[in-house]
């Protein structure tokens, strides 16, 4: 059998055991519930706003008044998916960290890779069999969620998705993927490196904890503009140039807000999303060049992480033989 045989089928056998386990199916089928909710909320919100909307024209008009300052809300169908990333990057990142756990726990608990060893496959193999049966499985889980988003958007939104809006849901899917495996690999290396399985899984949620839910609210409550529904700047009516005059009187204090948040990678992969779908009205409408230009420091950090956890998993799997051994 050669070695690509033997990785594949190691792969095959992780992805297949990670279908069976209920804790995995569970947190899979709670997400795709979530997530199809918030497309629905976000629905009605939308039509609960275009009723506002109609009833102060009608008011309008029957009392006489300008209707032409009265703006019509716009329709944006990939707006509705804000939930839906906010869904992925908490939850998605839990699912991510119980499938690294239980793919090294499986051998390390019951004290099995030693047996496995003394066939003809290396550590690395062994290792890499391991990521790639986990990686297409989030491929999978990724590919189910967005499918099943399009879907529940044409549904609920009663709207066909264009070509470029798909190939924008296309490419969120992809960094998605990106970003679960950061998780992923983070929780199968603290695995691997700690004798207590317990504490290796409690320390992967204390990761999670910080850098997926406590450092973004910190940067979004100290962001002034972010306190008031639609913003601070629009609610008050500063135009733009004013808006720049006031940011660069508190440059220190929004230069270590952004500092805060560069540290989160969960940051990162909602930043990007938010652009590419055209949730951040900075962004919609904007073509893909510019949004890649203008975050491309969020496409950086989320892709070379995945790939520092993903080697450094596979390092320490490769040399510490000892680790495997629980006292």
């Amino acid at each position: 059998m050669s070695n690509i045989a033997k990785i594949w089928a190691v792969a095959t056998k992780e992805y297949t055991d990670a279908l069976k386990n209920k804790v995995f199916l569970v947190f899979l089928f709670f997400l795709l519930f979530l997530i199809s909710v918030s497309i629905v909320v976000a629905s009605f919100d939308f039509e609960s706003k275009v009723a506002v909307y109609q009833n102060a024209l009608i008011k309008l008009k029957q009392s006489g008044q300008v209707v032409e300052n009265l703006s019509e809300p716009q329709f944006f169908p990939l707006q509705l998916l804000r939930g839906a990333i906010e869904y992925l990057e908490i939850i998605g990142a839990i699912l991510a960290i119980v499938l690294g756990y239980l793919s090294i726990a499986r051998e390390k608990g019951n004290n099995t890779l030693q047996l496995i060893l003394t066939r003809p496959i290396s550590r690395l193999s062994f290792y890499i069999g391991k990521f790639l049966g986990n990686a297409l499985l989030l491929i999978s889980v990724s590919g189910i969620v967005f499918v099943g988003i399009t879907f529940v958007v044409e549904v609920i939104g009663k709207t066909i998705l264009t070509g470029p809006q798909l190939f924008r849901i296309l490419l969120t899917g992809g960094f998605t993927i990106i970003y679960l495996l950061i998780f992923f690999s983070i929780s199968a290396l603290l695995s691997i490196l700690m004798k207590s399985l317990p504490n290796a899984l409690i320390v992967s949620f204390v990761i999670w904890i910080l850098f997926v839910l406590i450092i973004p609210q910190i940067g979004d409550t100290m962001d002034p503009d972010n306190q008031v529904p639609g913003g601070l700047f629009n609610s008050l009516h500063i135009e733009k140039a004013n808006q720049l005059l006031i940011l660069e009187k508190f440059s220190r204090y929004e230069k270590t807000r952004d500092s805060l948040e560069q540290t989160s990678l969960a940051k990162h992969y909602e930043r990007l999303a938010f652009a590419l779908l055209g949730i951040k009205d900075t962004y919609n409408g904007k073509s893909l060049g510019f949004i890649f230009h203008d975050k491309i420091g969020d496409v950086w950090w989320i892709s070379l992480a995945s790939i520092f956890f993903g080697i450094a998993g596979g390092a320490v799997f490769v040399k510490k033989q000892m680790l495997w051994k629980e006292e």
